[in-house]
């Protein structure tokens, strides 16, 4: 197993880890160019050649639902395979967002969503290399987000508020789960005063969620989702059980 030190309770200045968190935008970008063939421009521009796409409730959820799924895989995965040590809390952190996605899912369903795949592929040194996994990770977070931004724009112009409120309560919690990512990762966590919209409807994240459905250079698999009951097991085992918030849809 290959060791690592979480760069945060190192001899890290202030100074370094700004300089870091300042260039992570292009870096981040440059690796997922590398990482997800056909997504390369994913976290570089907004998209703005679908805008009269009009993606349907069914699409986004299930689109959604789709990559609730991949991400509960990943943080399982990472918990469970990971050839590079994870310092205890952040085994927490990674726990708690796992569970979270789970939650996400569930929401998801009740809405009628449904995960177009149960099996994903993943870049071939995810679980053996702790920068690869921290940098898929802070790529994917990304995109999530952008995907539930665009998700809410296009519920309130389809006129469904609650529906609105409740995508903006995902991409909420993805955006915490990107500032801990980019923790655990040695980065600063929160250089960007807003999340990015690199979306603008749902179904432009296809790209970008393609390589993991199918696979191609740089990725292995299939890796296959361990089910709710073993990443909720998990979670629980590890002190990372999320509180239940319920969706804006159950509230309002």
């Amino acid at each position: 197993m290959t060791e690592h030190t979480n760069p945060l309770t190192g001899e890290v200045s202030r100074r370094d880890a700004l300089k870091r968190g300042g260039l992570l935008a292009a870096a981040a970008s440059l690796g997922f160019a590398g990482l997800f063939a056909g997504a390369e421009d994913a976290l570089a521009q907004p998209r703005k050649n679908n805008h009269d796409r009009m993606d349907d409730v069914a699409t986004m959820a299930n689109l959604a639902a789709t990559a609730e799924t991949l991400a509960a895989t990943a943080y399982y995965g990472t918990l469970t395979q990971a050839g590079f040590s994870i310092p205890n809390d952040d085994r927490v952190y990674l726990a708690l967002a796992m569970d979270s996605e789970i939650w996400h899912l569930e929401v998801l369903e009740s809405l009628g969503g449904r995960a177009l795949a149960q099996e994903f592929y993943i870049p071939e040194k995810f679980l053996t290399d702790f920068r690869t996994n921290v940098q898929t990770f802070i790529a994917a977070e990304t995109a999530f987000i952008g995907a539930y931004l665009a998700a809410t724009r296009r519920f309130a112009e389809l006129n469904l508020p609650r529906l609105a409120g409740t995508t903006a309560q995902h991409a909420g919690t993805e955006v915490e789960h990107l500032a801990l990512t980019r923790l655990i990762g040695g980065f600063v966590p929160n250089p960007n005063a807003l999340p990015a919209p690199i979306y603008y409807n749902v179904s432009d994240a296809v790209p970008t969620l393609a390589p993991f459905l199918r696979g191609g250079p740089g990725f292995i698999g299939p890796v296959k989702f361990p089910g709710k009951d073993a990443v909720r097991a998990l979670a629980e085992r590890l002190g990372g059980k999320s509180v239940r918030v319920p969706p804006y849809t159950n509230v309002f």
